[in-house]
């Protein structure tokens, strides 16, 4: 109850709207529905939202509130109001609007809320990225991601795994990653071993690197028929000198 008593208090003054916090929670709000209902949803789209919620929705709540309490206690405390009052009173509201919207509502649009607007939306915008960053790097890395497949591959005996553009397209569905790169990787671990080949200290340890990303996976997986796989290919393409 004082929640909302404070609401109204801040909405009278015409102070919620301006709120950091408010723009923040219903911009958070719009732009979540709005993407469940359309993925390509953009945060400029819900800027957009909120601009047309100021002026259609807050300012002539805000305006219509103001003019309505003197409105109501007119016509309570005047018991021979007369009809012919009302084009004094939209007249005084006319002017009124117009007051209210060079001194307040526009002054306070381009100082105070669009500003706060820009910066939730960017602030919007930089945790999104920093969550897929985080997601990004919580993700093995191409090499190991064929790692784990050779095992599953090997393990359901479907023997399928190729070096090859098609096979590269097939995990680009499944892991959502580049079908370069996977490609890329395929043959380099499953190749012919031409690209083995004299391969550097440097580049001899990443992909001992690789290989121990995919160890990880198994061991939380608790799977240990897995790095026994692994090592098995471990020992095949970096035999010990």
């Amino acid at each position: 109850m004082k929640d909302t008593v404070k609401k109204m208090q801040s909405f009278v003054i015409f102070e919620l709207p301006l709120h950091r916090d408010y723009i923040a929670q219903q911009f958070s709000i719009i732009q979540q529905q709005f993407q469940s209902a359309e993925p390509g949803w953009s945060t400029n789209a819900t800027r957009q939202k909120l601009i047309a919620r100021y002026w259609f929705t807050y300012v002539p709540g805000h305006f219509a509130l103001l003019l309505g309490i003197p409105f109501l206690l007119t016509i309570l405390l005047f018991q021979e109001f007369q009809i012919n009052y009302l084009t004094g009173i939209f007249f005084a509201g006319g002017f009124s609007f117009i007051v209210m919207y060079l001194f307040q509502y526009r002054p306070c649009f381009c100082n105070t809320f669009l500003p706060q607007l820009e910066t939730v939306k960017e602030s919007f915008e930089r945790k999104s990225l920093e969550q897929i960053e985080k997601c990004r790097k919580a993700q093995l890395s191409n090499p190991a991601l064929c790692l784990v497949f050779y095992v599953f591959d090997q393990v359901t005996e479907m023997k399928a795994l190729q070096p090859n553009d098609q096979f590269a397209g097939i995990l680009m569905k499944l892991y959502g990653v580049d079908r370069g790169s996977i490609k890329s990787n395929l043959e380099l671990l499953f190749g012919n071993g031409a690209k083995r080949r004299n391969l550097t200290d440097r580049k001899r340890t990443e992909i001992q690197n690789r290989f121990a990303e995919a160890y990880k996976f198994f061991e939380e997986l608790n799977y240990p028929q897995g790095s026994n796989l692994l090592e098995k290919l471990e020992i095949k393409l970096l035999p010990t000198e």
